[in-house]
């Protein structure tokens, strides 16, 4: 899996100023946004739209999964807020499953 965007951080030396972008999948995909420690990388978040700029990335409708414990059922738990993300991040444009547009 192809990420279709990198935020390198608070400060992104790739993006101008001025410059600023609204990444909004097609219905029927989610974005995926995950970290990377050493050579592992870690979901951070799914959102339904985001903006990326200079100095920070916005995760809009942001959920997280969660499974019962013995792993046979997942739902999605929306966040309380709105993400506002200032550490390197990756995005990846994700097919939505049925879990996702499940709720708690």
């Amino acid at each position: 899996m192809d990420h279709f965007f990198d935020f390198a951080g608070r400060g992104d030396r790739m993006i101008a100023h001025d410059k600023y972008y609204n990444l909004e999948p097609d219905p029927g995909a989610v974005i995926l946004v995950t970290r990377t420690f050493g050579q592992a990388e870690f979901i951070v978040a799914y959102c339904r739209s985001a903006t990326v700029e200079k100095w920070c990335c916005y995760c809009f409708r942001s959920f997280r999964r969660v499974s019962d414990a013995t792993c046979a059922r997942c739902w999605a738990v929306p966040d309380d807020s709105d993400l506002m993300i200032h550490h390197s991040v990756s995005l990846y444009l994700v097919a939505e499953e049925l879990w996702m547009r499940r709720a708690d």
